[in-house]
């Protein structure tokens, strides 16, 4: 059933910004009119002039003074940790809370994000705060500080499956009420060609264009920048405040591949395993997920075990039809910010009611009769067929952590009292951003 138990947890407030969409109105005209933003890395980006390709964000810039902060500071801190106050303040605005509101509440902040950010000595030494600029932890206490939020600020690395292991940890502290809502957010920036080099050498790197998933053309995968932030809080809570319910996470699970034959190579029963444990945590049938969102690795094996567990646990015995899809032939693969682009698409399509054309897939893989199963791609923008507004997202990372979680859409669509808030009009300074030259 899709009826709201106790454990259901409203996204009330999200924001985000995606290769080729500044932000959500945009991401969702990406996606909705089947658009790619992966593009060679242009020259000014890194200095190493490098051939790759990627999906990068539109780089602003900064405004120091609107979050109290001295340019000096703002210059050498993590672009990604300035990018999280700026959008966690849009999420906020988006959710119909003005900051002054949420001061001295117990609302925790989870994000999913690494840092590797080592400012040269002489941005660092005239900083005031040199801590703010090195620690990865800041990366969600930035966000704790500023905004004075009481709950626990933590900072989840778990590469690729990152946002979506912050999610599980939120929504654990908010269904146990340690928490009375819960900042969750990913991000991941690329201040050089570093991860690209490496993941060549891993033979794991697409350097196209078109990034191929679930597809004999699939090459590997293409390195993307992302950052999402969501403001949730229990259904019940939110609900009784008046709060716009974009989207409800009805269940959530994490586990790990364990040993394997190497920490790229995944474990199908593990798939099979967090894919069950969080549609029996969501107490909602397997035949009534309408769309799941994959983690859609690019490579051939990995997609090959992921359309078997998903046919497996989702469509057993079963004949009725179920969307797949993935948002890294749109954007590319944000690493740490990959679960949390994957649900704010979800949860986009859930308010929207359609499911976005799928942009690979069309040479299906040798192993994998999928005219067999009631599995499919959709190529233009479908109306959500005659079922529950159910969907789900995964998530699994290199070293193994997998993560899962299952989505409700509202019936009645975004209802409630609070209306958003204009954002603030941010006096951005072109402060030096991941990669642009200093």
């Amino acid at each position: 059933s899709n009826a709201d138990t106790p454990y259901d947890i409203a996204v009330v407030g999200m924001s985000g910004r995606f290769p080729g969409a500044p932000d959500l109105d945009a991401y969702w005209r990406l996606l909705s009119e089947g658009r790619s933003a992966i593009a060679p890395v242009p020259a000014r980006r890194w200095a190493d002039g490098t051939k790759y390709t990627a999906g990068l964000l539109d780089l602003e810039g900064f405004d120091p003074g609107h979050f109290h902060l001295s340019d000096a500071d703002a210059a050498a801190m993590d672009p990604q940790a300035l990018l999280l106050l700026e959008e966690t303040l849009f999420a906020f605005c988006d959710a119909g809370y003005a900051p002054d509101e949420l001061k001295g509440r117990g609302i925790g902040v989870y994000v999913g994000g690494r840092s590797r950010h080592v400012p040269d000595e002489a941005t660092l030494g005239r900083s005031r705060n040199p801590v703010v600029a090195v620690g990865q932890n800041y990366l969600a206490a930035n966000l704790s500080h500023h905004f004075d939020l009481r709950g626990p600020s933590t900072v989840v690395d778990t590469a690729c499956s990152s946002a979506l292991v912050a999610l599980h940890h939120a929504a654990q502290a908010l269904r146990s009420g340690d928490v009375e809502a819960a900042v969750v957010a990913g991000v991941t920036l690329l201040p050089d060609a570093g991860g690209h080099r490496l993941f060549d050498r891993r033979g794991l790197l697409n350097t196209g264009t078109e990034f191929h998933v679930f597809d004999r053309r699939a090459r590997g995968f293409t390195p993307a920048e992302g950052v999402g932030v969501l403001l949730l809080k229990p259904l019940a809570a939110a609900e009784a405040a008046g709060d716009r319910v974009h989207a409800v996470l009805k269940g959530i699970a994490v586990n790990n591949d364990g040993r394997t034959a190497g920490p790229a190579t995944p474990n199908p029963a593990a798939q099979r395993g967090v894919m069950a444990r969080a549609l029996a945590k969501a107490g909602v049938a397997a035949d009534d997920v309408t769309y799941i969102e994959t983690n859609a690795a690019g490579s051939q094996i990995p997609d090959l075990i992921e359309l078997k567990a998903i046919a497996a646990v989702y469509r057993d015995g079963s004949d009725t039809p179920c969307s797949l899809g993935s948002v890294k032939p749109n954007i590319g693969h944000p690493q740490c910010a990959e679960g949390i682009a994957g649900v704010i698409k979800t949860v986009l399509m859930l308010r929207n009611r359609a499911i976005v054309p799928f942009l690979s897939g069309r040479q299906p893989l040798e192993h994998f009769d999928f005219a067999a199963t009631p599995l499919r791609f959709e190529r233009a923008l479908t109306p959500w067929p005659d079922a529950p507004l159910l969907a789900a997202v995964s998530s699994f990372a290199d070293g193994g952590t997998n993560a899962h979680a299952v989505l409700a859409g509202r019936t009645n669509g975004t209802t409630g009292r609070r209306a958003p808030l204009d954002r603030p009009r941010l006096a951005r300074r072109g402060l030096p951003a991941a990669g642009a030259e200093r």
